[in-house]
């Protein structure tokens, strides 16, 4: 729990190191259950997790190992079985490198979490 707060509190300032720097759409801080499984036949992992923050065009996890940058894979979500391919597209170490921060980017952006109330900008 002290980890999560302490990765709400720099998330912003660290997701924000992407290669395009500009924010797409407006992050939200949602802790909604999901399942990221690799879809690189080479580097087989399966990690049951919560987002930290979702955006109409990815979102940031903590995992307990590195996830290479730029390996494909499939978010599902845990409540109903939606899934959607991304990438990771910014890993970031955390505590000396016991945890990681991976920022991660849908292929095709749009409304997969469902949020009620979505920001206007989540309409791409």
């Amino acid at each position: 729990m002290e980890l999560q707060k302490s990765v709400e509190k720099i998330g912003g300032c660290c997701l924000e190191r992407s290669k395009n720097a500009t924010r797409r759409s407006t992050r939200l801080s949602l802790q909604i259950p999901v399942v990221v499984t690799s879809l690189d036949p080479t580097y087989d992992f399966r990690i049951e997790c919560e987002t930290l923050v979702v955006n109409a065009h990815g979102f940031g996890f903590l995992s307990p190992e590195r996830i290479r940058n730029e390996t494909p894979v499939m978010v599902r979500l845990v409540s109903n079985g939606a899934s959607k391919n991304c990438r990771i597209v910014l890993p970031i170490a955390l505590l000396d490198s016991a945890s990681w921060l991976l920022g991660v980017e849908f292929d095709n952006p749009g409304d997969f979490w469902q949020v009620k109330n979505k920001p206007a900008d989540w309409r791409v």
